[in-house]
């Protein structure tokens, strides 16, 4: 199973918060701890919410597919991996995979998509070019 993750992860421990009545993980935190690995993700590759504000942009949300395998509870330590799918002029497609390394379970697996907005007009821009190759470099 590791072997098809991408590598990147953001580590995190499922809140009392997360659950539901039944006790598992609600479905809907699952895009939360997508939209959190992908922070984490953006930071690693050094362009974190600083940067993205220095350079006068911001990524906005154009789509989130999420398709559920299993279930994680209370207190499961979780990897929230995300790999580069494609980068568009304007946009960024990202994998997501929600694993439980303690057995080896894929819990939620999908794709969000990014668009690029200049700022303060919120109109659609190119990718600036050193993230474009940040983020093949990291693919790589």
């Amino acid at each position: 199973m590791a072997s098809s993750l991408p590598a990147y992860f953001h580590p995190l421990r499922v809140r009392y918060a997360d659950t539901d009545a039944q006790g598992h993980v609600y479905f809907a935190n699952y895009l939360t701890y997508a939209d959190e690995g992908l922070s984490g993700f953006m930071r690693h590759i050094g362009w974190g919410s600083d940067t993205t504000e220095q350079r006068g942009v911001d990524f906005v949300f154009a789509d989130a597919q999420a398709r559920y395998r299993d279930r994680a509870f209370f207190e499961d330590v979780l990897h929230v991996h995300i790999g580069v799918e494609r980068i568009g002029r304007t946009s960024l497609v990202t994998r997501f995979v929600v694993h439980r390394p303690a057995d080896d379970t894929v819990l939620a697996e999908g794709q969000l998509v990014q668009v690029c907005l200049a700022m303060p007009a919120r109109e659609k821009t190119p990718l600036p070019n050193d993230l474009r190759d940040s983020l093949v470099a990291d693919a790589v």
